[in-house]
């Protein structure tokens, strides 16, 4: 899963949150291409069985976040 942000700032936070908080890995990306829409955007990945939990998560913690992707093979669709 991709958890996309608007900031590196905001990506290093949000990933150290959710592995204290599940004890999950979860590491700082450039968002992929497919799922950027235009700018610099960084995405922290996470394991998809945390799906339900991002969007409270974030909200909960004043994170904004611009979008939550999955990947299937090469193509990404937006979760949540």
């Amino acid at each position: 899963m991709y958890i996309v942000t608007g900031s590196v700032t905001t990506a290093v936070r949000l990933s150290r949150l959710l592995e204290d908080a599940t004890g999950r890995p979860a590491s700082v990306v450039h968002t992929p291409s497919a799922i950027k829409r235009g700018g610099c955007s960084y995405a922290v990945r996470a394991d998809d069985r945390l799906r339900e939990l991002i969007r409270p998560f974030c909200a909960e913690r004043d994170i904004p976040v611009k979008g939550v992707y999955m990947r299937e093979g090469d193509s990404y669709y937006a979760v949540s």
